[in-house]
């Protein structure tokens, strides 16, 4: 397991792999250079938060103690304190640690007495030129009864000399104080705790630190006042050496490697990411701001299998949730218009007539400082490529945050509850080839439609790789036997384009173009007889025969034998007559055969039944009637316009009286094979004397599925 990131500061100088280590050698010779007996001297140490600045404290500390023996380092902890007088007790317990135990009574006790006065004769110290306040108003009659102030510092700093041991208080993340308590550390570095050999190495943001000296009126409002404040505080100032551009990368790329090895993920490989290197270089300044960018995405990247979600979409939106937390938190409001480009909204243009409004990302945009926006942008149109490219079509990673499909795990990082797994679907329909076909067949039969659209959009991804030999063929049969099966189980719901029964319908009919020319007829046949009813092999088949590119040769085998058993079911539903069942779509039946150029038995087989009485010319007309979907009210069904021309291919074109039979009012909704025939009487007309031939129908009035799909018509 990987070590956590802390944000600890390093040590000591074998730890830095920054090459600071040599700046921090020559700080601590200047400090050691720079000692006096006679003032007190504060070096600042400046650099922005997280530039490593304890790390530098610490390797200058560990420096002095190696190289200069005589000294005495010590820590002062100035924001750990509630309050000012916390605070200067705390400087005064840091000092009297700092001094060696051995001749440093007189000194400890002197310290003590200081310490006790120090607090509320703070106030009536002068401070920048002028008196603060009064000495009566601050301290009052305690302050007369205890040893003045000028006098126990005095004792103190004689005190001190004598040890002659020369003293570094540490004081770091002063930036990170209240203005009261800024104040009170100033007026203990240059006022209160200035005794000569005792000196100060102070840490900070400048920015920051300049900020709270303006907010408390301590300098003027020109820019360089608060500069011009500190140097006459910090003699000696000290920076942090900032990340040189080649350092930066090669910390980058070294963390990314270790996060991309630990999460078992592989390297990316686009250069992607190089075009993306001066916002890193931006955004990314400082040891820290690097290793906490680092330590999200070490966190992230393990919570997703790599084949649920694209890798450099997750380091790029991680990049942007640390360096922008709020615009971040906006994306999942704008989604379609990310992802799409534009607002759906139309508007005219000269060229194109109607095109789609672009969408506007700048108003995003504000939520970042004016300095970022630039940097902001480059992140936002690269995970959203057609935010660049004006709503156009535009290629986009796999399973990448700009497809609808899986935009919501860039959030959830993880399966949303509306989402389907990847390799739950893969290893589901891998499990098919194996014996095992119930995973898939639970996940095909759940109860939410819109998941089994997902299911399959997944599953036929899977199968586009599956290999071209005598495995893969049988993997694919397998899938065929199950999905034909699965179809009266899928739970589905009336949709303008394709249901999800269709979409599974689908699916097989993709597999079937899939098999190779080494499958035979019987072999697919073996599988499509798991389907329960023959239209649902005839609708797979059909919708394989039409889709375009390769084919099994099996396949005009396989559909001539389908026909065969299409006839036969439709003489024995003629015959059953108003008895035959509702849930048999003869519809389906004779457009396959209508496709399939093999109406002419079908027609010879009704002529006969007409001649003997078997069943009647409305009989017939009753299975040309398709039916429609009425949408917004519900699923409900109702008797569409008669098929003459399926009629006329049907039918001979001899005289019969039933043909003058007026009209009659019936209940639309009523499907049964009676009231459609009563729904025929008047509307079927006598075919023409010469028939239309025979030939395969391609156009939509001859899908297989006609009763149930293609030829439902939506009322407005």
């Amino acid at each position: 397991m990987p070590t956590p990131w802390t944000d600890a500061p390093i040590t000591a100088k074998s730890e830095d792999e920054l090459d600071r280590a040599g700046y921090a050698v020559r700080a601590a010779q200047l400090i050691a250079g720079s000692h006096s007996w006679e003032d007190s001297i504060a070096f600042g140490l400046t650099g922005p938060w997280g530039s490593g600045k304890s790390s530098m404290l610490a390797m200058i500390s560990e420096e002095l103690n190696a190289s200069y023996p005589s000294w005495q380092v010590a820590r002062f902890t100035p924001w750990a304190t509630g309050d000012v007088a916390g605070l200067l007790g705390d400087f005064y317990a840091s000092l009297s640690q700092a001094l060696p135990r051995r001749r440093s009574r007189e000194i400890r006790n002197a310290l003590g007495t200081l310490a006790q006065v120090s607090a509320p004769a703070a106030n009536a110290i002068p401070w920048a030129g002028g008196a603060v306040a009064s000495a009566a108003g601050s301290a009052g009659a305690a302050l007369k009864k205890q040893t003045p102030w000028d006098k126990a510092f005095k004792t103190a700093a004689a005190e001190l000399k004598k040890l002659d041991t020369p003293v570094l208080l540490i004081a770091d993340d002063i930036d990170r104080l209240q203005t009261e308590e800024l104040l009170a550390l100033l007026k203990v570095v240059r006022l209160l705790g200035r005794f000569p050999g005792v000196h100060y190495l102070l840490a900070y943001d400048e920015s920051t630190l300049f900020q709270a000296l303006s907010e408390a009126n301590l300098v003027g409002e020109d820019d360089g006042a608060a500069a011009r404040f500190m140097e006459k505080i910090v003699q000696y100032p000290l920076v942090v050496p900032p990340l040189l551009s080649t350092q930066l990368l090669a910390r980058l790329d070294a963390g990314l490697d270790a996060a991309l090895a630990e999460a078992g993920r592989p390297q990316p490989s686009s250069g992607r990411l190089g075009r993306l290197v001066e916002v890193y270089r931006s955004q990314l300044g400082t040891p820290r701001a690097i290793d906490r960018y680092l330590a999200q995405l070490r966190h992230h990247l393990p919570l997703v299998d790599p084949e649920e979600i694209d890798d450099e979409d997750v380091i790029v939106l991680t990049l942007l949730r640390t360096a922008f937390p709020t615009l971040y938190q906006q994306l999942p409001r704008w989604r379609d218009r990310l992802i799409s480009g534009h607002t759906s909204e139309i508007k005219r243009s000269t060229s194109t007539g109607v095109e789609y409004e672009l969408f506007d990302i700048e108003p995003l945009l504000e939520m970042v400082p004016k300095n970022s926006r630039s940097d902001a942008r480059a992140l936002l149109t690269d995970l959203f490529p057609k935010l660049r490219s004006g709503g156009l079509s535009y290629a986009s990673s796999d399973r990448g945050i700009s497809d609808t499909r899986y935009f919501d795990r860039y959030f959830a990082m993880g399966i949303p509850s509306h989402d389907v797994s990847d390799v739950e679907v893969a290893n589901a329909t891998a499990d098919v080839g194996h014996g095992n076909p119930s995973a898939l067949t639970a996940l095909l039969s759940q109860a939410s439609p819109d998941r089994v659209v997902l299911v399959v959009d997944k599953g036929r991804r899977f199968t586009e790789n599956l290999p071209e030999d005598d495995a893969g063929d049988a993997l694919r049969l397998e899938l065929v036997k199950l999905l034909v099966a699965v179809l009266d189980s899928v739970h589905d719901k009336p949709s303008f384009f394709m249901s999800p029964r269709e979409r599974v319908a689908g699916w097989a009919s993709h597999v079937v173009t899939q098999l190779s020319d080494k499958v035979p007829a019987a072999a697919l046949l073996e599988a499509l007889d798991a389907a329960s009813k023959l239209a649902a092999k005839i609708e797979v088949v059909y919708f394989a025969d039409r889709q375009e590119g390769p084919r099994p040769a099996c396949l005009d085998k396989v559909i001539a034998e389908l026909g065969v058993q299409a006839t036969k079911e439709m003489v024995v539903h003629l015959e059953a007559r108003d008895d035959a069942p509702e849930d048999v779509q003869p519809g389906s039946l004779i457009h396959f055969l209508l496709s399939a150029g093999q109406i002419a038995p079908l027609a010879a087989a009704v002529a006969e039944g007409l001649n003997s009485g078997a069943f009647t010319i409305a009989d017939v007309a009753a299975r040309v009637i398709p039916t429609r979907i009425l949408y917004g009210v519900g699923t409900q069904y109702e008797l569409s316009d008669f098929d003459q021309e399926t009629f006329n291919a049907l039918v001979p074109a001899t005289p019969d009286p039933w043909y003058e039979s007026p009209q009659t009012e019936v209940d639309k909704h009523n499907l049964s094979w009676a009231n459609r025939r009563a729904y025929a009487s008047g509307r079927a007309k006598q075919p023409p004397a010469t028939p239309p031939p025979a030939a395969a129908n391609t156009d939509t009035a001859a899908d297989p599925s006609a009763q149930t799909s293609q030829s439902e018509q939506s009322l407005e």
